[in-house]
């Protein structure tokens, strides 16, 4: 800078300095003079005040004046003055950088992405051009989304060779499977999605047999490329088929698409855009991540990964936290309220799309206090139980979900009502609704001597109440959603079905007992009936995979009962007597045998496989007709829960029989066959009927039985 533009700059400086001092040495002088109550104007009738400013406001002036004497007289400022610490523009290294790619890349010898990954100026500079040019498709965390593949995993479609990868980025890569949509017939392609469905053990309400069929036609038409689904190919980048992992979506309804219209899938080549050097970043930077990532991984305990499973298969968490046909853990299932509808939220451990970056006391918040990272949970997550769970077993199932599959799926956008889609009133509903006193392992009083097994009816209960949270679905709420605790295990209306009242007392009366509850919450099967609907999925999704030790412990603490659970003194075992000679000489025994009975039997026993034991069955006997009604209006799906035990599909009789015969039926039925001596009214069953019409359950007798998956899930049903 000249000598004559130094001494305007520092001239002008001074002069700026001096004259704002000088503003501010007037106004304090002046200050004694202000009059509060003296008014200057007034502006929508509010009128503005000669009131002194604080001195606090000068005092902050005065520091700040200090401050900048001080910097020009340390820093550059003043024209050509250097200051006192002789400071230079080189020396800010976010302006100025160090090297470039190419003088990095200079000292390298070794160009092996393993080798360039322990290169932090190298991997550095790869993760900025990363952001750049990968970012929009594979996600800021390089673990991809939908349609865009995970590059922090081991699981790479054309070999994750470091040849493999630098062709992949500099070249492109350009895979198509062509679509069967002209060639296959829904069911065929339904078929052949049931059967890729199980070959990662993935549960499919459908029966076996449309798996065997589904098998054929993928030897048929998809095994030249995929072989027996088992094996990569990475040549010509065919995936694993048996693994978790799908680029398109691993979803029922994805993979029929896949199938249906087929994929191009499109990587395009960087080689024009970056050079070598910067494609060899990239590729370390990708490299440095998955080695971190396995490391990660390596870190976690194997042990209490496998106690996690089971805890997490305890918890029914993969039930709640998968759509129906949807991928494990991955979010997505519906829970209508009388508020709105909120989804079940991925908690794999995909950084942007799940759960990546919670870390344990982020999970224990959520799982025990119903505090997400971005706000309060709707208590459809069962919180209010999960507290209960045990230090050790919430880090066993932590480990567990940090060792799955990141799944790439995007959580579904809740639709609830004002105000109850603001989360921080969640928090008031925790303050007044949400009990937070310890679990008492205490034995009441009024059952110590019926109970026998002191810690078996502990570690039923520990299970029952916390992981099991059988209470969220078996109690009745109040109008706040909140469980109403002096009515747990009442019973409960879910998704059209009673989830029955399963006290003690009830359970007593119907006549269970420890070995028959056990068979029917192990198997799904039982002396005294057979699980369905939600039943069943829990059935599936927990209750069969834990051991049976555990299953007995449960069913003995719900036989035995706890507070607010006794079984009545006065409580006297039904003891249903099946059809008498004069039943069978009834006109309504007619419309039995008409309906039920040549699947039931004509004596209502039964006929392996085809249908269940009405006789002494759970349903037919419970105080409330409202299941035995639901069953006749909408019809039953078979549950395929073990495969000799799998009964055939029920219609819906609905446009069979008039509510008042359909009610003279269940009358008959159960007084004969359950013991119930409780006239069940046309009245009951209209109700339920039209209940179940207003949702799209119930349908004629020539519809499926799962006629009710196209239905509005945006109703209600208590």
């Amino acid at each position: 800078m000249s000598h004559f533009w130094n001494l305007w700059a520092v001239t002008c400086i001074v002069i700026f300095l001096l004259l704002m001092v000088s503003i501010i040495i007037k106004y304090w002088r002046k200050n004694h003079e202000a009059n509060a109550s003296k008014s200057l104007a007034t502006f929508d009738g509010i009128d503005e005040n000669d009131a002194p400013p604080p001195k606090i406001l000068f005092v902050g002036y005065f520091i700040a004046f200090c401050l900048a004497v001080g910097f020009l007289v340390l820093y550059p400022g003043l024209g050509n003055w250097q200051g006192l610490v002789d400071w230079q523009q080189s020396d800010d290294k976010l302006s100025s950088p160090v090297t470039s790619l190419d003088e990095q890349f200079a000292k390298v010898t070794d160009t092996s992405l393993t080798h360039l990954a322990d290169n932090k100026a190298i991997t550095d500079s790869g993760r900025i051009l990363f952001q750049t040019h990968c970012a929009a498709c594979h996600r800021d965390n390089a673990q991809g989304q939908k349609h865009f593949p995970n590059l922090i995993d081991n699981d790479w479609l054309y070999g994750g060779t470091d040849e493999a990868i630098l062709h992949s980025i500099e070249k492109g890569r350009n895979g198509a499977m062509a679509g069967y949509n002209e060639i296959l017939n829904d069911d065929e392609i339904a078929k052949l999605s049931y059967f890729l469905a199980s070959l990662n053990q993935r549960h499919t309400d459908v029966p076996p047999v449309k798996v065997e069929l589904g098998k054929h036609l993928f030897t048929q038409y998809c095994s030249a490329c995929h072989g027996d689904g088992s094996v990569a190919n990475p040549e010509i980048g065919v995936p694993i088929l048996s693994d978790d992992i799908w680029l398109h979506g691993g979803s029922i309804e994805e993979i029929q698409h896949s199938i249906r219209f087929g994929l191009n899938n499109v990587m395009p080549a960087f080689a024009s855009q970056l050079t070598h050097n910067e494609i060899l970043a990239i590729g370390a930077m990708l490299t440095r991540d998955r080695l971190d990532q396995d490391i990660k991984l390596a870190g976690l305990d194997s042990d209490a990964i496998q106690r996690g499973e089971y805890l997490a298969h305890a918890g029914d968490c993969v039930a709640c936290h998968s759509a129906e046909g949807g991928e494990p853990f991955a979010g997505g299932l519906p829970f209508v309220t009388p508020f709105g509808t909120v989804y079940s939220t991925n908690i794999t451990p995909h950084a942007s799309e799940g759960i990546g970056q919670y870390n344990y006391q982020d999970f224990k918040a959520a799982l025990v206090d119903g505090k997400g990272r971005h706000g309060y949970l709707y208590p459809a997550m069962p919180y209010t139980s999960y507290q209960y769970v045990k230090e050790q077993d919430m880090q066993d199932m932590w480990q567990y979900l940090q060792s799955i599959t990141a799944v790439a799926r995007r959580n579904n956008d809740n639709s609830m009502l004002f105000p109850s889609n603001i989360r921080l009133g969640l928090f008031g509903w925790n303050v007044v609704f949400m009990d937070t006193s310890p679990l008492s392992y205490d034995v009441p009083a009024q059952i110590k001597e019926s109970v026998q097994e002191v810690e078996k009816w502990q570690q039923g209960k520990y299970l029952v109440a916390g992981l099991g949270h059988c209470s969220e679905c078996h109690s009745p709420r109040n109008l706040a959603q909140a469980i109403i605790s002096d009515r747990i295990f009442q019973g409960n209306i879910i998704d059209g079905w009673n989830a029955p009242d399963i006290t003690a007392n009830e359970l007593y009366i119907d006549g269970w007992d420890t070995d028959v509850l056990s068979d029917f919450l192990h198997t799904g099967h039982s002396d005294k009936g057979t699980a369905f609907a939600g039943m069943a999925d829990v059935v599936k999704n927990s209750l069969s995979l834990m051991s049976r030790d555990d299953v007995e412990a449960m069913a003995y603490y719900l036989i035995q009962g706890d507070n607010n659970n006794f079984i009545d003194p006065e409580a006297k075992v039904l003891k249903a007597k099946g059809f008498d000679e004069s039943a069978y000489n009834t006109d309504i025994y007619s419309v039995y045998q008409q309906t039920c009975g040549a699947c039931h039997g004509e004596d209502g026993k039964g006929r392996d496989p085809i249908a269940p034991a009405l006789l002494n069955n759970g349903i037919i006997m419970h105080r409330d007709p409202f299941n035995t009604i639901a069953v006749a209006v909408r019809g039953l799906a078979p549950t395929y829960l073990v495969e000799d035990k799998n009964f055939m599909p029920m219609a819906s009789f609905e446009d069979v029989l008039s509510d008042q015969k359909l009610a003279e039926l269940i009358t008959f039925v159960r007084y004969h066959l359950g013991a119930r001596d409780i006239v069940v009214s046309a009245e009951d069953v209209k109700q339920v009927r039209e209940t179940l019409e207003k949702a799209g359950f119930a349908g004629g007798v020539h519809t499926t039985p799962d006629m009710y998956d196209l239905r509005d899930r945006n109703i209600n049903i208590k």
